[in-house]
């Protein structure tokens, strides 16, 4: 079996909805740490659990009332594609290739997460965007055609030889929406369409941010996954 079709069957046992090999080859020394090629994947949230805090103003803080945060599903995914980076990471490296996890764990513990600032070197969805997954949306997530940003992702880096998808910019169709920014009730979405001009700090305040997956579920995007998928 040629080794991305190994890759993607076992990703995609795991449960992952997309997996794609992306050429980062032109991304700094400190972005792709000498590596040529990014596995990207994702997994879906559930269109139940989308609704359920949809549907709930006070999702995060009834969580953490009834002490139940490690049942919430945005974070076990979260978890688990961590854990699939690094399960692939490390069978990459069984057969001799370079290979880096992107795993929250794995940055942290190779102090590639600027706690100061909320920032990764090289995030998922920068990554993401160059293999034309999707684009940056207002809210500062991943958006996608299929599942809006409905899902988890994770990737690694790696000098296995890979075919690569040909970088491409994917133009944001956010359009004049502002329903992240209206559902913000700390304030923290500026309402401005993603350029790579435009720093992330003047779109989105990420200090005020309190992760409570509003603009997530609310994009319409995600909306239509969720009624698509529940209908």
């Amino acid at each position: 079996m040629l080794l991305e079709s190994e890759i993607s069957e076992i990703l995609t046992r795991w449960g992952a909805t997309f997996v794609h090999f992306v050429d980062i080859s032109d991304l700094s020394f400190q972005q792709n740490k000498g590596l040529n090629t990014a596995i990207l994947f994702g997994l879906p949230l559930s269109p139940e659990f989308i609704r359920e805090v949809a549907e709930t103003d006070d999702y995060v803080e009834q969580l953490v009332r009834s002490n139940r945060q490690d049942e919430d599903e945005f974070s076990l995914k979260e978890l688990e594609a961590g854990r699939m980076a690094d399960d692939l990471a490390d069978m990459l490296q069984s057969k001799n290739y370079l290979a880096f996890s992107q795993s929250d764990k794995n940055l942290e513990r190779n102090g590639c997460y600027d706690f100061q600032n909320h920032a990764t070197v090289l995030p998922h969805k920068t990554i993401a965007v160059l293999a034309r997954t999707g684009w940056i949306g207002k809210n500062n997530l991943l958006i996608t055609n299929e599942l809006g940003s409905a899902l988890s992702m994770c990737s690694i880096l790696t000098n296995a030889p890979l075919p690569t998808s040909t970088n491409a910019e994917v133009h944001p169709k956010c359009g004049n929406c502002t329903i992240c920014k209206d559902v913000c009730a700390v304030g923290a979405i500026k309402g401005i369409n993603w350029t790579k001009s435009i720093a992330r700090d003047e779109r989105i305040d990420v200090y005020q941010c309190t992760t409570c997956l509003k603009c997530l579920v609310h994009c319409p995007w995600t909306q239509r996954y969720m009624q698509k998928s529940l209908s």
